[in-house]
């Protein structure tokens, strides 16, 4: 206990800094007095408690991870880009079979509600025939829409990944252009490996490309 210099007998206690990493909020007391008046009046103010160096490091180390998980946020590993890409690939081809499907069934039940006179042709051709062409070409409709049905519904899934995967994709296309080997003067017996880097699944996928790439410029280079 101390004894305030602005009044005689007026107690003031101190409040003592906590010795934690993180800033402690605590209620501290003032006295102030009025000189016209003489009155004395006691406000309440809230502070940070602990040594002002501890509060401007644990700012500061705030301010970093703040920024630290901001640039996770805008930036992904290849291994990640791989894994989504290859999911991405697996919602296309899934969907595909019941796309495929649905397309099958869908134009073979409206083909089979037509009317049916075995008298008269299509186009030349016997009604059954145009009908089963027609069953026929509804299923390859639907295997068609069944990689852009899976897209669609992976991107669903996916939402906040998409503005970093779509830049991925425009790194990962610039690197194969910069990459892989001239097609200018290239002999019909070396044709050059996944040209579009298609069968790149990973890091290890792609560090194979470019040494395939590189034996290719070799052998080009040497005419084997």
């Amino acid at each position: 206990m101390t004894t305030s210099s602005y009044g005689p007998g007026l107690p003031v206690q101190k409040s003592t800094p906590l010795p934690a990493v993180v800033a402690v909020v605590s209620s501290s007391r003032y006295i102030s007095t009025s000189k016209s008046s003489g009155s004395i009046a006691i406000t309440n103010t809230t502070t940070f408690g602990g040594d002002s160096g501890i509060e401007a490091n644990f700012f500061s180390n705030l301010s970093r991870s703040d920024h630290k998980v901001q640039v996770e946020r805008k930036s992904m590993n290849w291994s990640t880009y791989f894994a989504l890409r290859g999911t991405r690939r697996l919602y296309e081809r899934v969907f595909m079979v019941p796309s495929t499907l649905g397309g099958l069934f869908g134009g073979g039940y409206w083909f089979a509600q037509q009317a049916f006179d075995p008298t008269m042709s299509i186009f030349g051709m016997d009604q059954v025939l145009v009908y089963g062409l027609g069953t026929l070409g509804s299923g390859l409709l639907g295997l068609a829409l069944g990689p852009v049905v899976g897209n669609m519904i992976f991107w669903a899934v996916h939402a906040n990944a998409r503005p970093l995967v779509d830049k991925m994709d425009r790194e990962f296309f610039q690197r194969i252009v910069l990459n892989r080997a001239n097609p200018t003067g290239n002999p019909l017996a070396h044709h050059i490996p996944d040209f579009y880097g298609e069968k790149i699944k990973s890091v290890s996928d792609y560090r194979s490309w470019l040494r395939k790439q590189r034996e290719y410029r070799r052998k080009i280079m040497y005419f084997l």
